[in-house]
């Protein structure tokens, strides 16, 4: 059961993890399964937070207890933002560029965020995306999903989703924000959207979503993705999401984040990058069936092919806390000597957040 307070047997080991931003969130599940096999007895005490986000028990917090139940590890046994006040055998962070991993003398350690956004995750089934078509009002709409759409770049994304509904009248643009306070802008622009779930978007072309955490489910019932963050200076969205559903997707050529994934699902073809003024024409572009199933087969090889940081994480976590105060200086030689080389050479090269 996921904990949220209570005694706390203070004779186990204790493993303390810090998400500070959404994007290290997200990725929590696939490291928290793999750290429970490594460690099962082991308390795993973890505190969110995010820089946009700042009540944890409505937004990161429970972002992180859905999540985990979501990938069925609501038993695996968990504190969440609910700190019981004992010294740590290890202490894990995640860091946004590879040459940013640490790992201190007091079992402090610090691992690259990008390569667990490779990791298998549990996928929405057919029944659970019709009913999320359903809550939408959707019917059988064509969908083009702006993710994490930044405020700098609002104006640019109206204008060419605006070119995209006089184009295709019917179409649903269904939006997120980067910011939630960047909804002021959208207003500003006169888009005259639904909120959320409300019936009004059985008859709108745009619906905006403010529900936090939610986006990556949200890709399995888009056609288009379009990627948010990346049609000016950005840091460019996690194109990986609804590359996991087999969905098209569209980018900027702006992004800081996420380079490896950005480079390698425009190799397979399942992700095109354009000008900012080329965005609707490349999400009104018909691809036939043939060419989009060999771009999502080369792209599920390539997600494959990055995949196993969440197992390795956890297996160095277990030297720690298992080798504890008697770990030898050689033995923290290695520990610390193997993140580094997997950051720079089993990892992934680019900078996240």
């Amino acid at each position: 059961m996921v904990l949220r307070g209570g005694v706390v047997n203070m004779a186990k080991k204790r493993i303390q993890v810090m998400a500070d931003y959404l994007g290290a969130i997200k990725q929590l599940p696939p490291f928290i399964r793999e750290l429970r096999t490594a460690l099962p007895e082991a308390i795993i005490d973890i505190e969110t937070n995010d820089y946009v986000n700042l009540d944890r028990e409505t937004n990161t917090s429970r972002t992180l207890r859905e999540d985990l139940a979501f990938e069925e590890l609501a038993d695996s046994g968990v504190l969440i933002d609910c700190p019981d006040g004992g010294n740590a055998d290890a202490s894990v962070s995640f860091v946004c560029a590879p040459n940013s991993v640490v790992f201190g003398k007091r079992g402090n350690i610090g691992f690259h965020i990008d390569p667990l956004k490779f990791e298998p995750r549990r996928l929405l089934d057919a029944e659970e995306i019709a009913k999320l078509r359903d809550k939408y009002f959707l019917g059988d709409r064509k969908v083009v999903l702006g993710g994490s759409i930044h405020g700098v770049e609002m104006e640019d994304f109206v204008a060419q989703a605006n070119k995209v509904i006089r184009q295709n009248p019917d179409i649903k643009i269904m939006t997120v924000l980067r910011n939630p306070t960047d909804k002021v802008k959208l207003d500003n622009l006169g888009v005259n959207y639904a909120m959320n779930g409300a019936p009004s978007g059985k008859d709108l072309n745009y619906t905006l979503v403010t529900e936090m955490g939610v986006l990556d489910r949200l890709y399995s019932i888009c056609d288009v993705a379009v990627m948010g963050d990346t049609l000016l200076q950005g840091w460019g969205q996690n194109p990986l999401e609804p590359a996991f559903y087999g969905k098209r997707i569209v980018s900027g050529k702006s992004f800081t984040n996420n380079g490896v994934a950005y480079r390698g699902l425009q190799n397979s073809g399942l992700l095109k990058m354009v000008n900012g003024e080329g965005l609707a024409d490349e999400v009104l572009r018909e691809v036939p069936e043939g060419e989009l199933a060999d771009s999502q087969r080369r792209a599920a090889r390539f997600i494959e092919s990055k995949q196993g940081a969440a197992k390795f994480y956890a297996g160095l976590v277990a030297e720690i806390v298992n080798g504890g105060d008697n770990l030898s200086t050689r033995e923290r030689a290695s520990i610390g000597g193997r993140l580094f080389h997997y950051s720079k050479h089993g990892s992934l090269v680019g900078v996240s957040c």
